[in-house]
């Protein structure tokens, strides 16, 4: 299982390499769908990004925009995978 420190270490990487300076200050709490971080597309991408880093498919039933509302949500759905 990834921890938690590395999930969002490649987190903020993979949204730098998509979305520039606009993803440089992210943290674990930042809300990442309101404050328009992500748009539909970044977080069907996202969820796949989930997927490829832990290497395990995460149910779409339980992958609401809520629990990809913040890298720490995204976690505890990779956790729970």
């Amino acid at each position: 299982m990834i921890s938690e420190e590395k999930f969002l270490e490649l987190s903020r990487e993979f949204l730098v390499e998509r979305l520039g300076s606009k993803a440089e200050e992210i943290d674990a709490n930042t809300e990442l769908v309101e404050s328009g971080i992500l748009d539909s597309l970044m977080v069907l991408e996202f969820f796949f990004f989930l997927e490829g880093i832990t290497g395990t498919a995460v149910d779409p039933g339980s992958a609401t925009v809520e629990s990809l509302a913040t890298l720490r949500g995204a976690y505890q759905l990779v956790v729970a995978a």
